[in-house]
């Protein structure tokens, strides 16, 4: 499936997931899908396939199994890396609300973590798109 197509669906699952561990579980896929496009437009970064730490289960949190690894091609690179640009930042906004609402301390760090991966996937756009990194 085409990345364009992923990112889209990963909007509509976003807006239709206001729980908290579903924005986590976003967060994640979303990680996870820029990473996928990141190998398939053959630029790794000299990173290696599995980011560092504990994996999360992305189905625990509702978002159900990776997209990314349904991703079978990008047509436009530019309006894709744009579309994932976005979306990390409508996630990271909502992330922010969630982690500053959380109740327990295992919630909150699970929304640093998500935060995190977020703002990895971020400045991995931006090196995608050659502006260096998009981070804050």
């Amino acid at each position: 499936m085409d990345a364009a197509r992923l990112v889209a669906e990963a909007e509509r699952a976003l807006r239709g997931s206001p729980q908290p561990e579903h924005v986590i579980a976003e967060a994640w896929q979303a990680y996870e899908l820029t990473e996928a496009v990141g190998r398939l437009l053959g630029d790794d970064g000299g990173r290696p396939g599995v980011r560092a730490g504990p994996a999360p289960v992305v189905a625990a949190g509702g978002a159900g199994p990776l997209r990314a690894v349904r991703l079978t091609g990008v047509r436009d690179p530019a309006g894709t890396l744009r579309a994932l640009g976005v979306l990390l930042g409508e996630i990271g906004l909502t992330l922010v609300g969630i982690t500053c609402a959380a109740e327990d301390e295992a919630g909150y760090w699970q929304c640093i973590e998500a935060l995190d991966a977020v703002d990895e996937a971020k400045d991995r756009v931006g090196e995608l798109a050659g502006g260096g990194g998009g981070g804050d």
